[in-house]
């Protein structure tokens, strides 16, 4: 197992009158190669969680394993944690700094003391997985980009360290729905061809039902549910409490199950509900 959090407690401000359980007796397991969505309102913990993947934040009770090795307040031992998992936070483009695209992406290798042609080949490589083309933004100014195409250096830049795991905080967030489709898209990529360890944070269950094999719904701080797309979407009541919607055809499926149609409901898009009321159709004798 890749990661394993283990009873996972943690409290902002413990001990005065702002203290918060942010985080409430979490236990889960991130498989090499796995892409895992976590899903939950704003307030349920997703951020919390995932910044103890890379032991940005060390639980306040429990224990997070990296390989087995139990991640600690060692500074040596976070840092070569950090160059492992990769995390990427809402707005990356906001980080941007440097005066040109290469510059940037090469911040994180030139950190880690690689050579200038390591880092050079680094950055070409990493702006490709995004899918821009070095020749052409290496040297233009990030600022000068579109806003999708500025949150892909971003990416780059944490491609660009080789990370095992790659961690997303609502990365479509903010951009128009073609450049949101774009990058969710480039993530698919990253997965299925690259064999990438994802860890998905969003809030919408439209834009994670046909990507992530594995869901997991955070509120209050707890785990509610988990499974595979198509179990956690059995429990849509429980989903509507949440307040998290379901896809728009899933929820068709649903509506369709309590009228008494036997219809599946790992159905995410509008070919696979067509092909589903139709075979309903086709089976429905009354």
């Amino acid at each position: 197992m890749l990661l394993k959090l283990r009873n996972i407690s943690y409290t902002y401000m413990p001990g005065t009158p702002f203290e918060v359980a942010a985080l409430k007796n979490i236990t889960l397991d991130i498989e090499q190669g796995e892409y895992l969505a976590i899903i939950g309102q704003t307030g349920s913990g997703k951020s919390t969680l995932i910044q103890h993947l890379n032991g940005l934040l060390l639980p306040t009770t429990g224990e997070v394993y990296l390989d087995g090795k139990q991640v600690s307040k060692d500074k040596k031992g976070l840092a070569a944690i950090r160059r492992r998992i990769g995390l990427l936070f809402q707005f990356p483009e906001q980080q941007l700094f440097e005066e040109n695209v290469a510059s940037d992406v090469a911040f994180g290798p030139r950190n880690l003391g690689l050579s200038e042609q390591e880092i050079a080949v680094r950055v070409d490589r990493a702006l490709r997985l995004v899918g821009l083309d070095p020749a052409e933004v290496r040297d233009r100014s990030p600022f000068s980009l579109s806003g999708g195409q500025m949150r892909r250096v971003a990416m780059a830049g944490v491609l660009a360290m080789e990370p095992d795991v790659v961690i997303l905080d609502e990365p479509a967030a903010g951009l128009d729905p073609r450049s949101k489709e774009e990058i969710l898209n480039q993530i698919d990529a990253l997965h299925r061809e690259h064999k990438l360890t994802v860890v998905l944070v969003s809030h919408s269950m439209e834009d994670v039902a046909s990507r992530a094999e594995r869901l997991v719904v955070l509120a209050d701080g707890e785990i509610r549910l988990a499974g595979s797309p198509a179990d956690v979407f059995q429990d849509a009541a429980v989903l509507e409490e949440l307040g998290l919607a379901l896809p728009q055809m899933t929820l068709l499926m649903y509506r369709l199950r309590q009228a008494g149609k036997e219809v599946p409901m790992n159905v995410f898009s509008i070919s696979a509900a067509k092909e589903a009321i139709l075979q309903m159709m086709g089976g429905d004798k009354r």
